[in-house]
């Protein structure tokens, strides 16, 4: 639950930057605009047709943040993937802290964020 709750509040913020929508568009013409799968986007519910990474990708590419925190987002990213599908891995209770701890105090609470 975190982290949707992290990625719904990194695609409102997007959205409610000025200029946010442009500049996350922009950055996927950039870099996604060649392939066949491409999608403009126009307005906040068009981040939900990109892949997570693609989005968290794009989020440094148009500078909502940084390098070190899209390494975070990654990270975090793939814990969830690890966890969310049929892997058999089970993270200890540290681990768990980390996460939520990490995302709470370095995304949610805006620290990390540009916009």
């Amino acid at each position: 639950m975190v982290w949707a709750a992290t990625v719904a509040h990194l695609h409102t913020k997007a959205g409610n930057h000025g200029g946010g929508i442009k500049a996350f568009e922009s950055a996927n013409s950039a870099r996604y605009g060649s392939s066949k799968n491409y999608r403009e986007i126009r307005k906040t519910d068009d981040f939900m047709y990109l892949k997570e990474s693609q989005f968290i990708q794009l989020g440094e590419d148009a500078g909502m943040y940084n390098k070190t925190a899209r390494k975070l987002l990654d990270e975090r990213l793939d814990l969830r993937n690890r966890c969310g599908h049929p892997t058999g891995y089970e993270p200890g209770r540290g681990e768990v802290v980390i996460f939520i701890e990490s995302l709470l105090r370095n995304i949610l609470s805006g620290s990390m964020l540009n916009w």
